[in-house]
């Protein structure tokens, strides 16, 4: 099933903006812990009234909906932040008859990870796979650049990831430098929601999860 022909929809870690077809908005955070580094909308009920999308905070593991509630369940750039994703997978599963996660890809959590994903996400058939992080390959090129608090925008310090100063992402270093091809790749894949840039996994019915610890574990 296309998310197009879904009648009644949940966004599932939806933060402040869900998706425009949404039934129902869930997240676990009413603070933008998780979000653009702090910066953002704290989740209350009047954004969501002018939405015209009712919220529901709640674990992604433990959901408050009875089985098959749903005709989708969509989730975007979520699951790599959660604890117990397998639990998240089943529960969606359960609650929905088909769904989408969009994640990192690899290249991306190599490149501009953050210290709140937790996960290194692959889709290989009907079977998603998360490989927990370790901390040698957290954030290898540096730091996001730092929040200013005078302009509300960013800066580069010695610690920048270059990766961050090659997307340019939110136009922060304009001017300084001409616009190089790798920018002008990493901009194209970005935007286009590349699979260099992004898993786009889409199931109807059951998927299978499996989940690899640091110690080697397999769930």
């Amino acid at each position: 099933m296309r998310i197009q022909a879904a009648r009644r929809i949940v966004d599932l870690g939806c933060g402040a903006n869900p998706h425009p077809r949404a039934a129902v908005g869930v997240d676990a955070f009413r603070e933008p812990l998780h979000r653009i580094l702090g910066k953002g909308a704290r989740l209350d009920a009047a954004t969501f009234q002018r939405l015209g999308v009712p919220f529901v905070q709640a674990d992604l593991a433990s959901l408050p909906f009875r089985d098959k509630e749903f005709d989708f369940a969509y989730s975007h750039h979520v699951f790599e932040h959660l604890p117990d994703p397998k639990r998240a997978c089943a529960e969606m599963c359960r609650v929905a008859r088909a769904g989408a996660i969009l994640t990192p890809s690899i290249f991306s959590e190599v490149a501009f990870g953050r210290p709140y994903h937790l996960w290194f996400v692959i889709a290989r058939g009907p079977r998603l796979i998360f490989l927990e992080k370790t901390a040698f390959e957290d954030r290898p090129f540096g730091e996001h650049p730092e929040l200013a608090s005078d302009t509300g925008g960013y800066r580069a310090t010695p610690k920048t990831n270059p990766f961050e100063m090659l997307l340019n992402d939110a136009d922060w270093y304009r001017g300084r430098e001409k616009m190089s091809r790798v920018t002008r790749l990493l901009r194209r894949y970005w935007y286009s929601h590349s699979w260099v840039t992004e898993v786009n996994f889409l199931w109807e019915g059951h998927f299978d999860c499996t989940v690899i610890r640091a110690d080697g574990r397999i769930e």
